[in-house]
């Protein structure tokens, strides 16, 4: 038994119940105990004037407190940040010797068995990158050059990565999502420079050490090494291919793309690759979105039509009027099943008082045999029978509370929770005003995430369907 002090003389036990039966487990303790281990000086004193027992003094170290660990915290910031500059700072020489740090290889290359430092040619995925130069070279658009790659079953990046067992496992899930080649993939394959044997190191920086904020680099400051490595494509085909990137970026319209703000942001998906749909102003249609990605796929349903912003407002502010009814008429339904479940909730906690007062009075039964007991009136044979039948009836008690509480909460709690989580939605509703100008607040309270089909068939999310469907006749 460990004693940390006299607690039965402490001011907030001093008066009733608690002192006698913290008082009478002190007398057990020094009485039964095998051995007693105290944590203060006076405390083991006590215990042999009081009762003639030897107790064990274990001494706690308490010499890290108050001021000094704020003081251990300031230097132990201050090392990880001279730490890290160190750290980088050996990187950077590191990379100007050419030396390349990445987790893993860009798409084309391999470590050198002979220094994973060095980057030597995969003599698969080298005549990969190397079609898509050609293709390049060719004329070819990036969105044409994907759709031929996914057409010719080429692996992506990401995807040659993880059947290669060139990435971690924990890094699978979030590689496999990109199976198709897309334009994006595609461009960032033509402006890197490691494929014409260029080594390109220092590209990012942090200006504060220990924080995972980072940023580009000027060009001045990054590393460059002409002639690295191994080269999939010469300098001049590398070049070539830059001019033909620009030229088609040159024929993009002026205000094609819009990065102004718009109710439907982040939540427009295709419904069949399940990528965020990209929103447009397009001479014909106006404000729209489509599909970037199901084009480059060769199998893909998705036929790559726009749908108008008009168009799919109209149909979110349908569906979400016949939401908005659907939920007053539930929320009235579970108004009601509230109000039964608290009259059943007020009934449980009477019964639950009921038998706490029982268990409190087997306590105090308990308490007077132990005092019995210490005072001799009565043989320990008794006192075991006693104290046993007493506890039996004390985890008879606590096991119908434990019983009485699991009810309650099953009574009460979901059908409150529900209400609660839909009357804040309704209320809500009054908050944003009318709900047939689509807002971003309004988009952002009620729904969760929209997929677009072919033929302007739109399927909606919202965030609060869950309960609907639980209560839906």
């Amino acid at each position: 038994m460990t004693s940390g002090g006299i607690d039965w003389q402490r001011e907030k036990w001093q008066s009733g119940l608690g002192s006698k039966f913290i008082h009478q487990g002190e007398k057990n303790a020094a009485k039964y105990a095998d051995e007693v281990i105290v944590l203060s000086k006076g405390v083991q004193d006590y215990f042999k004037e009081t009762y003639g027992r030897k107790t064990h003094f274990m001494q706690i170290r308490n010499d890290v407190c108050g001021l000094e660990v704020a003081i251990k915290n300031i230097i132990n910031a201050s090392y990880s940040r001279d730490l890290s500059a160190k750290i980088a700072a050996a990187d950077h020489v590191m990379q100007k010797k050419g030396m390349y740090l990445g987790g893993y290889r860009p798409f084309g290359f391999l470590p050198d068995p002979s220094d994973c430092h060095k980057l030597i040619l995969d003599p698969v995925a080298s005549r990969y990158v190397r079609l898509i130069f050609e293709l390049a070279l060719q004329g070819n658009r990036t969105g044409t050059i994907a759709k031929i790659l996914n057409e010719k079953q080429i692996p992506t990046p990401a995807a040659y990565h993880v059947a290669e067992s060139h990435v971690y496992s924990e890094q699978k899930a979030w590689d496999l999502q990109r199976s198709h080649w897309t334009s994006g993939t595609v461009y960032h394959v033509l402006k890197n420079e490691k494929y014409k044997g260029t080594y390109v190191g220092a590209k990012f920086i942090m200006p504060v050490p220990c924080k995972h904020r980072v940023l580009r680099a000027p060009l001045e400051q990054q590393v460059r090494i002409e002639d690295s490595h191994a080269a999939i494509v010469t300098p001049e085909e590398f070049e070539q291919a830059q001019k033909v990137i620009m030229l088609q970026h040159g024929k993009h319209q002026a205000g094609n793309y819009t990065k102004h703000q718009y109710p439907l942001k982040g939540k427009v998906y295709c419904g069949y690759c399940q990528k965020l749909m990209k929103y447009r102003v397009l001479k014909k249609l106006g404000p729209s979105f489509n599909c970037r990605f199901s084009a480059t796929a060769a199998d893909s349903p998705c036929k790559r039509i726009p749908i108008s912003e008009k168009v799919l407002e109209e149909i979110i502010r349908n569906a979400l009027t016949a939401q908005i009814k659907q939920a007053e008429y539930v929320l009235e339904i579970l108004h009601e099943r509230e109000r039964k479940a608290l009259i059943c909730f007020s009934a449980l906690e009477r019964q639950k008082e009921k038998l706490s007062a029982e268990k409190t009075e087997i306590v105090k039964q308990r308490v007077a045999l132990y005092e019995q007991y210490a005072d001799g009136n009565m043989s320990k044979e008794e006192f075991i029978r006693q104290r046993d039948a007493y506890r039996v009836q004390e985890d008879e008690k606590m096991e119908q509370i434990q019983r009485l509480r699991t009810e309650k909460n099953q009574a009460f709690q979901p059908v409150k929770r529900d209400t609660d989580h839909l009357q804040t939605v309704m209320s809500t509703v009054e908050e944003a005003g009318d709900v047939m100008y689509l807002s971003q607040n309004v988009v952002e309270t009620f729904i969760d995430r929209i997929e677009v089909f072919n033929d302007e068939h739109v399927k909606i999310h919202f965030t609060f369907e869950n309960v609907l469907a639980d209560y839906a006749e």
